[in-house]
């Protein structure tokens, strides 16, 4: 069994969509088969939301989504032309009624999981019946009843690891041993209450894992619109590469610092199973993208992962008093009840030190919380961290910049700098 994963980066029309049908139809053995929204779906829906929560009108957004998909199903089905339209009118109506419900700052995560989550179900139903009408023996599954989250978190959701695998083996496996592929969605799953919940940003390579470490595949292939995993961004770094191979433990760091290329949570369950990850590109599917496994691989090229819109947020208390541990543990407990990871974490005798994400620390209020204890500054900043040997030459661009503060290791430089 194998489990493929496309996400919105190839999946962005229908082109694409009929060179995922061909693709699923040069495989052999069972297949599950995760997508993603389509395109910039996601973020179309992202914006919505915003926009009614500020008060804004939204109705030539959300009419410009609805088009989009009214064009993908006019050019790319047949048969199903008009069971597609019924699907697509239902779920332009239950998007507006979702919408119309008051949205406040407790109810935000919720509302966002439910309606983000739209994208998903819609790609996917829209595919299903293009992989029917080529006679392909699909299975379409909401993944919402198989990926169970725990607690009341509904963005950036913790899976519920035994339910899951109870209930993904029960569904997924009878239609699998009878020779039809899976087909569901990335990123959403749901709590013991049935809600919509997700699985963070990007959170589709996750549920790749998930089945695959669920399920017993014995591999899990992520198809992308780059050649591999690469060393870097190419558009800003012209000594980019890709790696060929690499392990898990790289792969975890490249994520956990912010690199894109794969969700920070994917790694780990396919290592502790061993479960070989395929980063292969979706428009070259010929070339052997780059394999991730076990097997130590020693890094002959630097790694640079550059985030940008940051936020650096400086913490010190009154009258020069040292920044004790206790200190430490406060902004640690606000971070984790926040849900907020720190890029960068710097201490000195009386100042600590954090680069976060700048959208989710504002949408947290993480300055409120902090300003109640400590004083704070906040500075907009990027961040850059190379991964490797010490030693490794910096960019020549970043000679250009103003550092605000660095730390450097062994293996791992950091730096925030003035955008």
């Amino acid at each position: 069994m194998k489990v493929y994963k496309f996400g919105g980066g190839v999946i962005q029309d229908p082109q694409s969509v009929r060179k995922l049908a061909q693709l699923i139809q040069t495989e052999p053995g069972p297949l599950v088969v995760v997508v993603s929204a389509l395109g910039k779906t996601t973020q179309a829906l992202e914006e919505i939301l915003h926009y009614q929560v500020a008060g804004r009108p939204y109705t030539s957004q959300l009419q410009a989504l609805h088009q989009l998909y009214q064009d993908i199903v006019d050019e790319l089905l047949d048969g199903s032309h008009e069971a597609a339209y019924e699907v697509l009118a239902a779920w332009q109506e239950a998007l507006s009624a979702m919408l119309a419900l008051p949205i406040t700052d407790a109810s935000f995560d919720k509302a966002y999981s439910c309606v983000v989550a739209e994208g998903e179900l819609l790609t996917s139903k829209l595919i299903a019946y293009y992989l029917q009408e080529q006679r392909i023996a699909c299975t379409w599954l909401d993944a919402r009843n198989y990926v169970k989250t725990n607690g009341s978190f509904y963005n950036n959701a913790q899976v519920d690891w035994a339910t899951t695998q109870r209930l993904a083996q029960k569904g997924f496996l009878p239609p699998l041993e009878q020779g039809n592929v899976i087909l569901t969605q990335g990123f959403i799953g749901s709590n013991e209450a049935g809600e919509t919940t997700t699985l963070g940003k990007e959170g589709s390579d996750f549920t790749g894992a998930i089945l695959a470490t669920v399920l017993g595949a014995d591999s899990l292939t992520i198809w992308k619109d780059v050649p591999g995993v690469m060393s870097a961004d190419p558009k800003l770094f012209k000594e980019a590469i890709k790696f060929d191979r690499l392990s898990y433990e790289t792969v975890e760091k490249m994520a956990f610092h912010g690199a894109k290329v794969i969700h920070s949570k994917t790694i780990r369950p396919l290592a502790k199973h061993n479960i070989p990850l395929y980063v292969k590109p979706f428009h070259h599917q010929n070339e052997s993208g780059t394999s991730v496994t076990n097997e130590a691989v020693e890094l002959t090229h630097p790694i640079y992962i550059l985030q940008e819109d940051q936020v650096l947020v400086e913490l010190s208390l009154d009258d020069l008093t040292s920044f004790n541990e206790k200190g430490i543990q406060e902004v640690m407990h606000q971070l984790q009840t926040l849900d907020l990871q720190a890029n960068l974490l710097m201490r000195d005798a009386d100042q600590l030190t954090i680069c976060l994400n700048a959208n989710a620390c504002q949408r947290r209020a993480l300055p409120t919380f902090l300003s109640q204890r400590f004083k704070v500054k906040l500075q907009q900043a990027s961040l850059i961290t190379v991964l490797g040997r010490s030693g490794y030459l910096m960019p020549s661009w970043l000679e250009q910049k103003a550092i605000l503060c660095s730390q450097q290791s062994e293996e791992t430089y950091q730096a925030a700098f003035l955008p």
